[in-house]
């Protein structure tokens, strides 16, 4: 099926000539929203493995390379170091797992996520050193340009602090993905539109779209079985998600739209395990509709194609 956006797959293809995959790496480090760094009680959405695979949990990051390749025809590889805060240690800790990472046959780059106020400029330097010499992206979270949405999501950094981390990664010509979180209770499509408007000031070599769902141990559990916490419905995920790409700028990449968790952690909305399913229909819709990417933002279509 054709996907009238420009895709992580794409852009990969277009980097290394063919199909590349992501192995999720968990590198044991903690975030300092949790920690007692900055914060106890984490983001409400953030359950107890910080995003990363339950399997993977106190596996060493060679054996979870080596699991993760077994049944894997693709030659190529990135290392995903997304659980919890990948930044947040000393750095001959960080460059001891990114080289061990490195070493793996296959890997050809690495995608590290974290938080903008764990990039230090040591760090930042490090980081700067792996980028001259291999692939690199960093992905940072930020989940909503607003103010107030940060506050309710317990994130504890400022959209300011986001922007210092964003142009300090850019300084150093390094690769960014950022994260946002549609369906944020007082957020309407006003604002998740005035979030993709920042998006394409910034450029940013990608972004992620993720829903607020509800995942056991999570602060956003406690608050969805006392009740009064809406979530969004398929046909409004479907639809906000569609009308925010044909805001968006086609140089942008579209990460992710649709994500599965765990099912033992998983709660609510059902729908949303139906990664597929949400992924087809969006693809449909827009097809069906002809709509693209960068459409109402006044590109043509294909625009998201080019190089």
């Amino acid at each position: 099926m054709t996907i009238p956006y420009r895709s992580l797959n794409a852009q990969l293809q277009a980097i290394f000539g063919e199909r590349v995959h992501k192995i999720p790496i968990d590198a044991g480090f903690c975030c300092p929203n949790k920690s007692g760094e900055i914060s106890e009680n984490g983001c409400v959405f953030c359950d107890p493995y910080g995003s990363g695979y339950i399997a993977h949990k106190g596996l060493s990051v060679t054996q979870q390379i080596a699991d993760f390749k077994l049944h894997r025809k693709e030659k190529k590889f990135l290392g995903y170091f997304q659980a919890n805060c990948n930044t947040n240690a000393p750095v001959d800790v960080i460059k001891s797992l990114f080289d061990s990472c490195l070493k793996q046959d296959g890997l050809c780059g690495l995608i590290v996520g974290t938080r903008p106020d764990c990039l230090p400029k040591d760090v930042l330097l490090l980081l700067e050193e792996y980028s001259r010499k291999t692939f690199l992206v960093v992905e940072l979270g930020l989940q909503s340009i607003h103010e107030q949405s940060l506050i309710w999501l317990n994130r504890n950094h400022t959209y300011a602090q986001f922007e210092h981390a964003f142009f300090e990664l850019k300084k150093r010509k390094i690769q960014v993905v950022i994260h946002l979180i549609v369906g944020i209770p007082g957020e309407r499509i006003e604002e998740n539109r005035a979030s993709i408007v920042k998006m394409n000031e910034l450029l940013p070599w990608g972004i992620k779209i993720h829903l607020l769902h509800v995942l056991r141990g999570t602060e956003l559990y406690a608050r969805y079985i006392k009740g009064g916490l809406q979530l969004m419905d398929r046909e409004e995920y479907v639809e906000t998600v569609i009308e925010l790409l044909e805001w968006l700028h086609p140089k942008i990449g579209v990460h992710r739209l649709s994500a599965d968790r765990d099912a033992r952690l998983f709660v609510a909305p059902e729908w949303a395990q139906q990664k597929t399913t949400v992924l087809n229909e969006i693809h449909q819709r827009m097809l069906r509709q002809n709509r693209w990417q960068g459409k109402r933002a006044g590109f043509p279509e294909t625009s998201y194609l080019e190089p």
